[in-house]
């Protein structure tokens, strides 16, 4: 049996090895421990940086090595084996390996250590040598930890951004008072995670508060609309919320002494017991009302929830304000979408065209239904339908660009409807006017009776003749917007003498809730019946089809534009 090695000589001690080896070791700012394979893991030296790191002497008995390693656990937290850390991997497969690793002894805050491990020729011993090398990370991982902590509440907060932006975005698309209210209310339930809730907007003329919308409200609980009302007699609620900071918390109107008598007659009637309120105003801070959300369990919306719901209301107040002012500006987006159509249709011999347009949008919010007929050579008529996608300022741009852009198309390539979209798509690309818009380009020729066609999207041309209504297959192709090289195939049709041709956009034949070939049968039962005159036969179609389409759809209110172009030949 071969003797012990020689042991290795603790620090500060001299060594047969030069002093300035010893020196670069007790300098390294590194933790530096050597260790043996002897009874599974036994440090031969230990440097006093890595005393100090671990605040306790490092066991020098054979195998204490292994016993120490209980405390070892990798950076997710499971246990880690000697055997299986850098300097047991570095020990008995003698190969190099690092690793990051937990010191977790009960009592001492966590060390965070990266540990280098390499194995170690010496000459002077028999058994297998390694040396490793311990950084000391807490200051890194604690560095980091917090790092991750501000970025998981930036998330948070830009989450929260986006959930509100979307949101008002939603809300910007409802136009009356009373379905904006419903909808704040809705969706402001979803946050706080409430039962019910009601908005009261102050009437100036009456000089009192009004109840305008609710959500969840038991209907069958007679008297709860009425005492709903009285909420806030003697001062109002929208009052007490301003002075409090915009808002107002009752965790509990059983117990809480500002709760009035009526919110808890009427909170033990719907049965509600917590309240959030919420104080409404418009831009200029003027105060328009307040909406309060109910809860069946006392309680108080946590300080997220609050933040959300007032970012999101301060956007509603103004919305709330600018709908009261939409019915009496309703005109003024009439007049600016009628102003972008033709005013005057030119006259083509042997031919005769009605038309008409009607926003279906509320308030401000101009469409983007389009028509045009022109004058082409040799007594031919160009006729053009168009629908841009969206509504408001941008789509009543795009319409006016699109319009003036295809008739200049028209006068050049008027015969040839394909070249005439395909120039009108390139132009939309480049110039980036809609993302997407419908339109359908027709020429007719009185003399031989015929009429070519180009589709982008639109709906089929209708067809009126002896034989009866039909719809016209009308070569398509895809919308315009939606891809770059834009192609379709010419229909050609004939025309019989005093034959009826009807271009028209979705709006006429779209009903929420129903299949399209719904309001396509109907409007070519509706033609069927049309008068004699066109200036009658538009009014009748919509009147048609706006009847007999609110009959099975789900709502009778048609929100989008209608936009309608007649024709007869001969």
């Amino acid at each position: 049996m071969s003797a012990p090695p020689p042991p290795m000589p603790p620090p500060g001690e001299h060594s047969p090895d030069p002093p300035s080896t010893l020196a670069i070791l007790e300098g390294s700012p590194h933790g530096i421990l050597i260790a043996s394979t002897r009874a599974g893991g036994t440090t031969l030296y230990a440097n006093q940086r890595l005393e100090r790191m671990f605040n306790t002497p490092v066991p020098k008995e054979p195998g204490g090595l292994v016993a120490a390693s209980q405390a070892l656990f990798d950076r997710n937290g499971e246990e880690m084996p000697f055997e299986q850390s850098p300097l047991g991997i570095a020990l008995r497969l003698r190969r190099p390996a690092r690793a990051e690793v937990q010191y977790l002894v009960p009592g001492l805050p966590t060390l965070r250590l990266d540990i280098t491990a390499t194995p170690l020729e010496c000459a002077h011993y028999d058994e297998p040598l390694a040396v490793a090398y311990l950084h000391d990370i807490s200051h890194q991982q604690h560095a980091a930890d917090a790092l991750d902590e501000a970025n998981r509440r930036l998330a948070q907060q830009l989450e929260d951004q986006t959930w509100v932006h979307s949101l008002t975005e939603r809300l910007a698309d409802h136009g009356g008072v009373e379905e904006t209210l419903r909808q704040v209310l809705a969706e402001g339930a979803l946050l706080l995670q409430a039962d019910m809730g009601a908005a009261r907007l102050y009437n100036e003329d009456l000089r009192r508060m009004e109840t305008r919308a609710v959500h969840g409200f038991p209907e069958e609980r007679e008297g709860a609309h009425k005492l709903l009302d009285s909420v806030g007699i003697g001062e109002d609620l929208v009052d007490v919320a301003v002075r409090a900071g915009g808002w107002l918390v009752f965790e509990d109107v059983t117990t809480d002494p500002s709760a009035t008598t009526a919110l808890r007659e009427l909170g033990h009637l719907v049965g509600f017991r917590a309240v959030y309120v919420l104080a409404l105003h418009n831009a200029c801070g003027r105060k328009l009302g307040v909406v309060a959300w109910a809860f069946r369990a006392p309680g108080r919306p946590t300080a997220r929830q609050r933040q959300l719901a007032s970012t999101y209301c301060r956007f509603a107040g103004q919305v709330v304000e600018n709908n009261r002012l939409y019915e009496r500006e309703r005109r003024i987006a009439s007049t600016l979408q009628q102003s972008m159509l033709a005013q005057q249709l030119p006259e083509v011999a042997g031919v005769r065209v009605a038309a008409c347009s009607l926003p279906g949008a509320r308030g401000m919010q101009a469409g983007g239904d389009w028509y045009d007929v022109i004058s082409l050579p040799e007594g031919k008529a160009g006729l053009a339908l168009g629908d841009v996608m969206g509504k408001g300022l941008g789509a009543a741009t795009a319409m006016g660009q699109l319009r003036t852009a295809l008739r200049s198309y028209a006068l050049v390539q008027g015969e040839d409807p394909v070249a005439v979209l395909s120039n009108l798509n390139a132009l939309t690309a480049d110039m980036a006017l809609t993302d997407l818009a419908t339109v359908l380009y027709l020429t007719v020729d009185p003399v031989r009776r015929l009429a070519r066609v180009a589709s982008a999207g639109h709906c089929p041309p209708l067809l009126v003749d002896g034989s009866g209504a039909s719809f016209v297959g009308a070569g398509q192709g895809v919308p315009l917007g939606v891809l770059d090289d834009w192609q379709a195939e010419e229909s050609s049709f004939e025309l019989p003498e005093g034959s009826l041709l009807v271009l028209y956009t979705d709006g006429l034949v779209e009903r929420r809730g129903e299949e399209l070939g719904v309001g396509l049968e109907r409007l070519r039962q509706a033609a069927l019946s049309a008068p004699e005159e066109l200036d009658e036969l538009c009014a009748h179609l919509v009147e048609r089809c706006a009847e007999d389409g609110a009959e099975g759809a789900e709502e009778s209110a048609n929100p989008d534009d209608v936009a309608i172009l007649a024709v007869r030949v001969g």
